[in-house]
């Protein structure tokens, strides 16, 4: 049993919180750390990428007293809540709610860097690509691998089911850059600014225009589902989460595969 500042020292031995406020005084926004404090001990641990009605009513069902997610259960400022919200559920049923965002994001082996490695950067190789403030967007050398293999390797390494690729499929795929989640701003900002030495690029959520902006500028793409590029990652920082808090407090991971 822990208590939950206990517990989240655990979490932000791995994600400190401190990496989302800098992010935030940079000019980005989110909001991390213990949204739902329903004053109680940690003792079972449910993990979800989201707090959706469907890890809600798990979490509850499996007796847990606290719920991970990476993306903010509560993001913006709230102007109404109703009964089928999953933070209504939360805090009826007496669930903590701990949300792990850009602090995730951007911490070392942490949802952006995991992503790199599961498409085949080595631990030690890749180079952030945003170079004012970084830490998000990781380019990796790739070997030459024909895009058409490539593809298939990535969305089978991250367990991904939805996704779009451009690009001729025996291209080679020299140096690669992935953006874990939705890339699209930092992607355009690498590339307006040069700091995009890749010829292909992994990343979620493009919008048209800038796939058509990216595509003209001779360069591939593999858009993948926003929960794919993040779960992958997630799953490894609960993993090192479990080993931390083994003996203190029972921990439990769900994937939901609607999503990937």
């Amino acid at each position: 049993m822990l208590k939950i500042q206990e517990f989240m020292c655990a979490l932000e031995e791995f994600a400190p919180l401190a990496l989302s406020r800098k992010r935030v005084e940079a000019g980005d926004y989110d909001n991390s750390g213990v949204l739902v404090d329903a004053k109680r001990d940690v003792q079972r641990v449910f993990f979800s990428l989201d707090l959706t009605a469907e890890t809600a009513a798990r979490a509850a069902k499996l007796k847990c007293d606290t719920v991970v997610t990476h993306h903010p259960a509560i993001y913006g400022p709230l102007s109404r809540i109703t009964a089928e919200d999953p933070v209504f559920f939360a805090i009826r049923h007496g669930l903590n709610v701990i949300s792990m965002h850009l602090n995730l994001d951007y911490a070392p082996g942490g949802t952006d860097e995991s992503l790199a490695q599961a498409l085949g950067a080595e631990s030690n190789g890749c180079r952030i690509t945003e170079n004012e403030g970084g830490g998000y967007g990781r380019e990796f050398a790739a070997g030459g691998r024909p895009f058409g293999e490539f593809a298939a390797a990535a969305v089978k390494a991250i367990k991904c089911r939805h996704f779009l690729s451009y690009g001729g499929k025996n291209d080679p795929v020299n140096v690669c850059a992935s953006f874990a989640g939705a890339g699209g701003g930092a992607l355009l900002k690498a590339l307006e600014n040069g700091w995009l030495k890749a010829d292909t690029v992994v990343t979620s959520d493009v919008p048209h225009h800038l796939i058509t902006k990216f595509i003209e500028s001779g360069k591939k793409l593999l858009v993948i589902s926003h929960y794919a590029a993040e779960n992958y990652g997630f799953e490894r920082f609960f993993e090192r989460v479990k080993a931390k808090v083994a003996g203190s407090a029972e921990t439990m991971y769900f994937t939901d595969k609607r999503f990937l």
